[in-house]
C-alpha cells in the first residue's frame, strides 16, 4: 500500500509571521499531487511543479529488524519478530485483532481442519489472508523479505492502527507495516473487508522493493484528527491507493521545514509550498475557517483528493 510511495487535529494558532507569509505566497489553484510511495504502489498522476509532497517511505520506522531476512519461515513455531513493515496477517475489527477468520485482510488464528489452510510458498507453514495454520496466540507472518517465506510468530497486544516496530508487538493476526499494526490482505487495489480498513496494497520494504507475499490493508482514519483510529500515530493520505492510512508520526511543527511525507506531527502533512518549499501544513476543510485569519485552506490535491464526508480537504497556507 504505500512502489515508489514516494502516506488529533493540529491547526494554525501560532507563528503568525510564518503563517502570514504562507497566506501571501500560496497558490490558490494547485493541481493534483502525485503521492509516489516507495513502499506502496505508483501514483496515478505526475506531481505538480508548484505543489508536491515528498517521497513516502524513505525512512519508514519499524523496518523488519528481527530476522525478517532470515529464513525463519522453515520453522512453523518461530517466535521471531518480523519487521515493523513486515506485513502481518489477520483482519480484525478496528482497534483489535481477531482470532476469527474474516475476509480479505482478515485473520483467523488457530490451526484449521486438515487441508483447509491455504499455506504460503515457499515455506508452506501457514496462511496469511485469511490467517491459518498457527496457534491462537500467534500470527502467520512473512519472516523472510527476500523470498516471502512465512512462519508462526508469537503475537503481542497492539490493536489495529497502533504504533509498532515489530510484528511481535501486534495482536494475533496483525503485522507491523509502515509503523502501524494492520492485517494482511489477498488482492492489491481492492477493498479490505473488516471494520476500519481501507484498501489492499503491495507492501514495500525497503522503499521501492516489493516484499514477496506481502499485501497489507490501509487503515481508515481522520486526517485532521488521527488519534481515534491511529492512537499516537498520524493519519496520512496514501495517494497510491487513494486512501487514508495510519503511519508513524514525526516531530516537525506547523510551517516548519520537512523532508519526508510523515515528518510532521499529527494533523499535518509535508507539502511543497510554491514559495517556501517543503513545510508541515495543517489539514483543513476547503471553504471552512479551519486555518484562522492569517492563512487559508488551499486545495493542493485537485480531483480525487481526500475528503472528510462530503467536504474536500486541503492544507493551510
Amino acid at each position: 500500500m504505500k512502489s515508489s510511495q514516494t502516506f488529533a487535529s493540529i491547526f494554525l494558532l501560532g507563528t503568525l509571521a510564518a503563517a502570514g507569509a504562507c497566506a501571501e505566497g500560496s497558490s490558490t489553484d494547485a493541481t493534483a499531487i502525485d503521492f509516489v510511495e516507495p513502499t506502496k504502489s505508483t501514483e496515478p498522476t505526475e506531481p505538480d511543479d508548484s505543489v508536491t509532497v515528498p517521497p513516502k517511505g524513505d525512512d519508514k520506522p519499524g523496518a523488519d529488524d528481527d530476522g525478517a531476512d532470515d529464513d525463519a519461515s522453515s520453522s512453523g513455531g518461530s517466535s521471531g519478530t518480523p519487521d515493523a513493515g513486515g506485513s502481518s496477517s489477520g483482519g480484525p475489527d478496528a482497534g483489535g485483532s481477531s482470532s476469527g477468520g474474516p475476509d480479505a485482510g482478515g485473520s483467523s488464528s488457530g490451526a484449521p481442519d486438515a487441508g483447509s489452510c491455504a499455506t504460503v510458498a515457499p515455506s508452506n507453514v501457514c496462511g496469511l489472508a485469511p490467517q491459518c495454520g498457527c496457534a491462537s496466540n500467534q500470527t502467520c507472518d512473512v519472516t523472510n523479505k527476500s523470498n516471502g517465506a512465512v512462519s508462526c510468530i508469537l503475537a503481542g497486544g497492539g490493536p489495529q492502527g497502533s504504533l509498532c516496530t515489530t510484528s511481535s508487538q501486534c495482536a494475533a493476526g496483525l503485522t507491523c507495516a509502515y509503523g502501524a499494526c494492520r492485517p494482511y490482505c489477498a488482492t492489491a487495489n481492492t477493498a479490505c473487508a473488516g471494520a476500519g480498513l481501507g484498501m489492499c496494497g503491495q507492501y514495500y520494504d525497503p522503499p521501492g522493493t516489493a516484499v514477496p507475499n506481502s499485501k497489507v490493508c490501509t487503515i481508515t482514519c481522520n486526517l485532521r484528527s488521527p488519534s481515534a483510529a491511529c492512537g499516537s500515530n498520524t493519519c496520512i493520505w496514501d495517494g497510491s491507493v487513494s486512501a487514508t492510512d495510519c503511519d508513524a508520526a514525526g516531530t516537525v511543527g506547523v510551517f516548519e521545514k520537512c523532508t519526508k511525507y510523515n515528518d510532521c506531527k499529527q494533523g499535518m502533512a509535508c507539502i511543497n509550498h510554491a514559495i517556501f518549499g517543503f513545510e508541515c501544513e495543517p489539514w483543513c476543510r476547503i471553504g471552512s475557517n479551519d486555518c484562522g485569519i492569517f492563512s487559508s485552506c488551499k486545495d493542493v490535491y485537485g480531483a480525487g483528493g481526500p475528503m472528510e464526508g462530503t467536504t474536500k480537504l486541503g492544507h493551510c497556507q
